[in-house]
């Protein structure tokens, strides 16, 4: 099970387009939810926050695994995913980005186990 917190600077200027992309997850999220089995992602929240030297964004994630989520979604076809693609892509300062991995997780994870 992978879990992480990750923050990424927006771009500047990037601010109301991140709002726009922010809005189509939250908009779609039927499709949304509908690309996540195959990626093996759980969790995918996504939160936008004003801090001193700029917006920032961050998402915290449960996937079964990183390197197949990531997999996936690269490879989709889905229009969803193209789309959300893009956005990043277009949105995200990915030289400063930060993975933060948990020092500590609670909870019950085995309800992640089988969704079979």
């Amino acid at each position: 099970m992978y879990t992480s917190l990750d923050r990424f600077r927006i771009k500047d200027g990037k601010e109301e387009l991140t709002r726009e992309w922010f809005a189509y997850l939250s908009d779609n999220l039927d499709a949304a939810n509908a690309t996540m089995p195959a990626e093996g992602s759980h969790i995918e929240s996504w939160f936008l926050n004003h801090e001193a030297d700029g917006w920032y964004g961050y998402v915290f994630v449960i996937y079964d695994s990183d390197e197949h989520s990531q997999q996936v979604f690269e490879q989709s076809d889905s229009p969803l995913d193209l789309k959300h693609a893009a956005y990043m892509k277009a949105c995200i300062d990915y030289s400063d980005y930060t993975e933060m991995k948990p020092a500590a997780a609670l909870g019950d994870y085995s309800v992640f186990a089988d969704r079979g």
